[in-house]
């Protein structure tokens, strides 16, 4: 099996449809931040190894340039002791943390990575926060 991930929705329909073309099965696997796209390897030669490989770099490509172009404000160590970020409700707020903190998980994640694992506390906060007393 091979995994192709993918973290905006029309590549990946666009790999999806690519991939049914050539006649190769495929399936879907949700996550968090991002789905896999897993291709069962039956029936791919080197050729179309290459043709789906090549297509999946075209895609990534545009990806990322969909991510940058869609990106909140950055999330940047301000002068190595804070993080500002975009809250669900477009409000920025900025957390102090002491520097040694930050420059220890920049040593394990990139600043993009803690950008992103902050944003989805702080959706994860703003949804808790938003739920009725009580529900589950």
């Amino acid at each position: 099996m091979l995994e192709y991930v993918f973290f905006q929705e029309a590549p990946r329909k666009h790999f999806q449809e690519f991939l049914t073309e050539q006649g190769l099965a495929w399936t879907l696997e949700p996550g968090v931040l991002e789905t896999l796209v897993v291709v069962d390897e039956a029936g791919l030669d080197d050729e179309l190894a290459e043709r789906v490989e090549s297509m999946y770099d075209e895609l990534f490509a545009v990806e990322e340039a969909l991510r940058a172009e869609h990106a909140t404000p950055p999330l940047r160590p301000h002068d190595g002791s804070g993080l500002t970020i975009k809250l669900p409700d477009e409000r920025s707020v900025s957390i102090q943390l002491p520097p040694e903190l930050i420059d220890r998980m920049l040593t394990v994640i990139t600043a993009e990575e803690l950008e992103v694992l902050v944003e989805v506390i702080a959706h994860a906060v703003a949804d808790a926060g938003s739920a009725t007393p009580g529900a589950t």
